[in-house]
């Protein structure tokens, strides 16, 4: 495991939701390198493992950061002002109907990366997977140029404690006894 590679830290949130950006992208690699593999070589150990993180990231890890922005962004439209807010509003709902894209491309992979997790031999749709890292890299461009910038310079550091707050009660699991 790489330092990099490590889960970020919630003491500042805004830091956090770029750092996951990094791993989006460095998953979609994978993810790439992955159908390219199974086209030059067919599947092996390390393929199946690599599909298994996949579906494991882009089950549970996006939509834990999904949520993350869902809590961003309504905090940061209630430090702006007018135009300010009106274009972080706009930029919102492009963010929140690209999320459901996103999501109904990820249920069309998950399908064969479920297979080759198992070791069956599948090939990943090329078509679909770069459409997929096509919008997720237009995704974040969009989210980083629209919003991080203005989250770093409006957010109080009481929103900047609740949204890590929030950020650790989504992975922290209730343990029942």
């Amino acid at each position: 495991m790489r330092v990099h590679d490590l889960p970020p830290g919630f003491d500042d949130p805004v830091d956090a939701l770029l750092g996951f950006h990094r791993r989006i992208e460095r998953q979609l690699a994978a993810l790439c390198a992955l159908s390219l593999a199974i086209e030059a070589r067919g599947l092996d150990a390390e393929g199946s493992a690599v599909a298994g993180a996949s579906i494991d990231f882009f089950s549970h890890s996006l939509t834990l950061h999904h949520a993350d922005e869902e809590d961003l962004l309504p905090l940061l439209e209630s430090r702006l002002h007018d135009d300010e807010r009106d274009a972080v509003h706009a930029l919102r709902t492009r963010l929140e109907g690209e999320h459901r894209e996103l999501e109904r491309i990820w249920r069309a992979l998950r399908r064969p990366l479920e297979g080759i997790a198992e070791g069956l031999s599948r090939g990943l749709p090329g078509d679909l997977l770069r459409y997929y890292r096509s919008l997720q890299d237009t995704h974040i461009s969009v989210e980083e140029a629209g919003i991080h910038g203005r989250a770093v310079r409006c957010l109080l550091p009481a929103d900047r404690a609740a949204l890590g707050r929030g950020m650790v009660a989504r992975r922290t699991r209730k343990l029942r006894f």
